[in-house]
């Protein structure tokens, strides 16, 4: 790498770091706090919603392993906004039985 391309590159990590603290600047699910570990999770999808969460990898993880077994079909994007909505609602619950999961509680 040049020199220009370092710093484009600190720059971007700059722009994601301040993403993620004006985020949340933790894991929703487990509270882990590094910035270095926290990824975006787009809560139902990107073609869905905007709604982004912030989550540390392994939480992240656990997410994604949930979601893999959604029909292909709900990653289409020309879905009414009401399948979008109730696959965001999907997304929640998702999120909450992680929580669940990680806190050692219980949903039912």
């Amino acid at each position: 790498m040049n020199y220009f391309e370092d710093s484009l590159r600190l720059v971007e990590e700059k722009k994601i770091e301040s993403n993620l603290l004006e985020s949340q600047g933790y894991c929703i699910i487990c509270s882990h706090d590094d910035p270095l570990d926290l990824e975006f999770h787009h809560i139902g999808a990107k073609s869905n919603s905007t709604l982004i969460v912030s989550l540390c990898r392994n939480c992240h993880d656990r997410i994604s392993r949930r979601q893999r077994y959604w029909p292909k079909g709900w990653y289409d994007k020309s879905k009414s906004q009401d399948s979008k909505d109730t696959i965001v609602l999907r997304g929640i619950s998702d999120l909450l039985r992680v929580i669940a999961d990680v806190r050692g509680t219980s949903l039912a």
